[in-house]
């Protein structure tokens, strides 16, 4: 190779910005709280029409609202799941009974791929442990699993407090606080149709100490490995507390021991009651209930590997103590959060507090605005906040609030544009509202830039080809900074097509080879590991495309350019592959995929004549629905994206250099913005921006 991993890295790195961008721009004011929803008054028995005591954060469903739990009210009193709009309509989905499908849920929902909604119930169920359970959007509620009272010595765990993640292999995993061998909690998977395996039962402890920790009440987290990675509450080498790691087979690692205070004083912090996020910079962070400077609790980073380091301590007013939630990191690459007491009226607050340290008080609560917020912050699609208090408001019986802080821009929706100029590449983030900002790398002789795609996190990727069959893949943060690189090949007669980039944080590279078609696809851990499967040749038909969706599955297009055919292939995480045949359409050719948030696959066709598109979504049935568009004379499709929000974003260029970009949602009209016309660039792809 002409260049290595380590000098291309480097030259990256000192690489001048030569594309036209401006930083977008905001008005400096005060973050903003309103209030969305009050819950109702509750009778003696805590019943209700809305629900109350709301612990869990908010999920964003596929249409834009809000779902959410209560521990409390609803029709007997043992809590709801609702639905509540960005306006704050809010609609009660379900009343929980306490028989049979639970009671009690104080954990989130999770989204599914099928568009339902997943959760855990910590109460109530067959033996009155718990459950785990699947609602539609719609309110219909199906209990999948009852977990089984303590048995001495047993597998199942009891009593679960946190909610579920969604694992690379469509299964769900998540917690129990207590039971397993040693009523010291578990760690479960468990199939959509509800078959529970406990991967994991914490070990007994003497005198509140143990190695693994004990009693997890939090979700877990996913990490670019595919291994999980979470809290236990109590226990651990000194009794306070454990962050772990766990592989989808139960191979279970303990990366961190809180330590001991000193009163209540420490330096990492004490009951880690809340998951971890893995951000950006791919690190951890999460924050202890308690120790700290001052006993109040602390916010702390922790590498894949178990460094930690401890951010913040908590000094109660006026920026709050004793955090339960976790954090949730935005646009910004800054991280939020909430704090459940302290703050200006010991109320609780919400919080910023940079990768590095530097910490934000953004609100205190009042009472009359909310008391003790104990979910996780999410992000909607306007880029403002929205979380729960679980007590307060006008009938003290907790809120739905959003805030807006000044600089954070909305998560959906927003795009990246590779640009190439003679081996140079400039990337673009698009963002919804605001300016472009971009940063350009190379030029490096030999070298194209030819693809990028993107990750969960916002982080962009780039592929760059060598004329002698090599490849190499660079991640880029959100803030436009190259992280990682890794090269491959040279290969002869191999050419790299494209990439895409799992929910795990693996890149998964296509290859084509050019003599007979055959593909091989790369499943990458980038700077670590990588393995490759082969496919074909099959005769007539070349390996174009590929996406992965938010199960880990891949889809790959084909296409056969005499037959006008396409083939749409999907490859679970498992190996198991099916595939679909769409055409012929004389005239036609397949020419991009993407697989959107609600993990339909979009294809883009183009009308080789007269430059016409035709946008493809295939449901999970195989049926197709089809938007036409153009043609525009000198406009050529080129690139295709499904953002967050679900809007496909196609991209068309031209000759003179310049980007058309649509935005098309699922119903109405589209709208499109250009860029250019910018001597010798041109726009060569488009992925999903932060």
């Amino acid at each position: 190779m002409k260049h290595s991993k380590c000098s291309l890295v480097l030259l990256g790195l000192l690489a001048l910005l030569v594309m036209p961008c401006a930083t977008a721009v905001f008005a400096v004011s005060a973050p903003t709280l309103t209030t969305l929803h009050d819950f109702g008054a509750t009778n003696a028995d805590s019943q209700n029409a809305d629900g109350a005591g709301p612990w869990a954060g908010l999920t964003v469903g596929s249409d834009g609202n809000f779902y959410g739990t209560t521990i409390l009210g609803g029709a007997v009193g043992v809590g709801t799941v609702f639905k509540i709009t960005p306006a704050g309509t809010l609609s009660t989905l379900y009343s929980f009974t306490g028989t049979s499908d639970g009671a009690t849920p104080y954990a989130d929902l999770v989204r599914g791929a099928d568009g339902n909604f997943y959760g855990t119930t910590c109460y109530g169920g067959l033996y009155g442990k718990g459950t785990v359970f699947m609602v539609t959007p719609l309110g219909a509620l199906t209990t999948l699993y009852s977990f089984p009272g303590i048995t001495i010595g047993g597998a199942n765990g009891v009593n679960p407090w946190a909610g579920l993640v969604l694992g690379g292999d469509g299964n769900v995993y998540g917690t129990t606080c207590y039971g397993g061998a040693n009523n010291t909690g578990t760690i479960f998977k468990i199939t959509p149709s509800g078959t529970l395996t406990t991967l994991y039962s914490f070990t007994a402890y003497g005198q509140g100490v143990n190695a693994d920790g004990s009693n997890p009440m939090a979700d877990l987290a996913i990490g670019s490995d595919g291994d999980f990675y979470g809290t236990a509450s109590m226990c651990g080498a000194y009794g306070q507390g454990t962050i772990f790691k766990i592989a989808p087979s139960g191979t279970f690692t303990t990366l961190h021991s809180f330590s001991l205070p000193s009163g209540s004083e420490n330096s990492d912090g004490v009951r880690p009651y809340a998951g971890l996020i893995k951000g950006s910079d791919g690190s951890f962070y999460g924050t202890a209930q308690l120790g700290g400077d001052l006993g109040y609790g602390t916010i702390f980073k922790i590498t894949s590997g178990g460094t930690l380091t401890p951010l913040y301590s908590f000094l109660d007013d006026p920026d709050g103590a004793e955090p339960f939630s976790g954090l949730i990191q935005a646009s910004d690459d800054n991280l939020y959060g909430a704090a459940q007491f302290g703050g200006a009226y010991s109320r609780g607050v919400l919080f910023r507090i940079t990768t590095s340290g530097a910490f934000t008080t953004l609100h205190s609560f009042n009472w009359t605005d909310g008391d003790q917020p104990r979910g996780r912050l999410v992000i909607g699609g306007d880029g403002s906040f929205y979380g729960t208090t679980s007590s307060g408001g006008a009938n003290g019986s907790g809120t739905v609030f959003k805030l807006t802080v000044p600089g954070v821009g909305p998560v959906a929706g927003s795009t990246y544009a590779l640009w190439n100029h003679s081996g140079q590449a400039a990337l673009w983030k698009i963002p919804v509202t605001g300016s472009v900002t971009s940063a350009s790398f190379g030029p490096f002789t030999g070298w194209t830039p030819s693809a990028t795609a993107s990750d969960t996190s916002g982080n962009a990727y780039i592929l760059w080809n060598y004329s002698n069959g090599a490849a190499s893949v660079w991640k880029v943060s959100s803030s436009l900074k190259l992280t990682t690189s890794q090269s491959f090949g040279p290969y002869t007669g191999w050419t790299a097509k494209a990439l895409a980039v799992g929910p795990d944080g693996n890149v998964h590279l296509l290859w084509n080879h050019t003599s007979d078609n055959a593909a091989s696809i790369f499943n990458i851990v980038l700077g670590t590991s990588s393995t490759s499967k082969s496919y074909g040749p099959f005769t007539g038909w070349q390996a174009t495309q590929i996406a992965v969706d938010s199960n880990n599955n891949t889809r790959v297009l084909w296409s056969n350019s005499s037959l006008y055919e396409a083939a749409l292939w999907n490859i679970t995480s498992a190996g198991v592959q099916t595939s679909q045949t769409l055409g012929p359409y004389s005239g036609w050719q397949a020419q991009c995929l993407a697989v959107g948030p609600d993990n339909l696959a979009r294809i883009v066709w183009n009308y080789t004549s007269t430059k016409q598109a035709s946008l493809f979504t295939v449901a999970s049935d195989g049926s197709v629905t089809s938007k036409a568009l153009g043609p525009y004379a000198g406009w050529t499709p080129a690139g295709l994206a499904v953002n967050n929000d679900g809007d496909s974003e196609l991209m068309w260029n031209n000759a003179s250099n310049q980007l058309s970009l649509f935005d098309i949602p699922s119903t109405g009209s589209f709208t499109s913005a250009a860029y250019g016309p910018f001597s010798g660039w041109k726009a060569i792809a488009i992925a999903p921006g932060p």
